[in-house]
């Protein structure tokens, strides 16, 4: 999908859920303003959309608005998956000096998805108990049993919108949308195909 196409979609519909592509695109090529705005505009009209509050917390991140994007970080991993957000939450308290117990939390979290991946093993000494962790080592049964509180628009979930994610590679978006996917039976060849590949790029991945 061009960046014309992004923009001619988002001028005709400013609720559009592909408003995050576009803001990204913005904000991949320095233009902090631009992307600020069509965030802000996309989600007055769709106030939900989760993945552009994420792309709001790197805009005001790249404009070290640190606090600002604490607080919108925090609420999109409540009850959301999104790996690349936990990390940025993680990296951002320790910024601000948040307390060891308020960095546990998150990164317990983050731990729990992708055990094995390498900036989750450094810092697992340092911010999780002693104690051995119980819960599955296997990411993918982590992940398919909290999929269900997903928040995310639905129109996105579709083979089409993962193909664009994926060739992006914004894999913890693209993951988000086969989680939606995978409660659709009709789904499961497809997810079986794509979801272990993609774990493993994300487990790569920074």
């Amino acid at each position: 999908m061009q960046l014309k196409e992004l923009e001619t979609m988002f001028a005709n519909d400013f609720g559009s859920p592909i408003f995050p592509i576009l803001a990204e695109y913005y904000l991949k090529d320095n233009q902090l303003a631009r992307a600020l705005k069509v965030c802000e505009t996309g989600l007055k009209h769709s106030l939900n959309n989760m993945h552009g509050q994420f792309i709001l917390s790197k805009v005001l991140i790249q404009e070290n608005k640190l606090k600002e994007a604490e607080k919108k970080l925090k609420k999109i991993t409540k009850d959301f998956i999104n790996i690349e957000a936990l990390f940025l939450l993680i990296d951002i308290s320790i910024k601000l000096d948040r307390s060891p117990a308020t960095i546990k939390q998150y990164f317990s979290k983050l731990n729990n998805l992708l055990p094995k991946h390498e900036k989750v093993k450094q810092y697992n000494k340092k911010y999780l108990s002693s104690k051995k962790n119980n819960k599955s080592k296997d990411p993918l049964i982590t992940i398919q049993k909290k999929s269900t509180s997903v928040k995310i628009d639905h129109k996105l979930a579709t083979k089409t919108m993962y193909n664009l994610l994926y060739i992006q590679k914004r894999y913890s978006h693209a993951l988000e949308v086969l989680n939606i996917m995978e409660l659709h039976k009709k789904n499961a060849l497809f997810i079986k195909k794509n979801k272990p590949d993609l774990l493993k790029k994300i487990n790569k991945r920074n």
